[in-house]
């Protein structure tokens, strides 16, 4: 059964969206490692807008968030404010995560463009996830992860890697499934323009 999620809704600052790494623990509000209180911490990102954190403290504790977030944008669809909704993900979901992404690799996992035969490009979903253990930081993304399109239309095998992390995205979402979530929170918006990854929504 999937677990209950505790929201909380909150408006911030905007800005033009320029992927990196510091950008997006600023703008999902994410943890700065401590190796003197964490033992561990799994990110996973889909694009500018979801990211799940999990972290395991050195005390055995455990906590989690699934972040996301839009831009309102004018009719120049340029990115204003942000709504950004930060839903608590109970300990011991957050402990059962960890476990079983670990036991399938979360923090081996390769870049794609480490893996022969793995496709990428620039329209379309990335999915990126990151693991920080003892310090040591591995990060991995994926283009358009859960589609075979790519792969069929060139004739190509898909590789172990993506196999692999299709099997992560899929642990995750026996727990809460993340579209689904992301769609409520689109649902649950004013009437109003929005921006989020390449896409501008118009609401009402």
């Amino acid at each position: 059964m999937k677990k209950s999620l505790y929201i909380l809704i909150f408006f911030g600052i905007g800005f033009n969206f320029c992927f990196s790494q510091t950008e997006s623990e600023i703008r999902f509000g994410l943890t700065e490692f401590d190796s003197k209180l964490h033992d561990r911490i799994y990110q996973v990102q889909v694009e500018d807008y979801q990211n799940v954190e999990l972290i395991e403290f050195k005390n055995g504790v455990f906590n989690g968030t699934l972040t996301q977030l839009v831009w309102k944008t004018n009719r120049k669809e340029i990115r204003k404010d942000s709504i950004v909704q930060k839903i608590t993900i109970p300990n011991s979901t957050v402990k059962k995560l960890i476990s079983e992404l670990n036991s399938n690799g979360f923090e081996t996992l390769k870049d794609c463009n480490e893996v022969e035969n793995c496709i990428s490009g620039l329209d379309g979903t990335t999915t990126f996830f990151k693991a920080i253990k003892d310090g040591e930081i591995n990060n991995a993304s994926y283009w358009e992860l859960e589609s075979d399109y790519y792969y069929n239309q060139n004739k190509v095998k898909l590789p172990a890697e993506v196999i692999k992390a299709r099997k992560l995205i899929s642990i995750i979402n026996k727990e809460f499934d993340l579209k689904e979530q992301f769609q409520n929170f689109l649902n649950r918006l004013p009437n109003g323009r929005y921006s989020y990854s390449m896409l501008i929504m118009k609401k009402g």
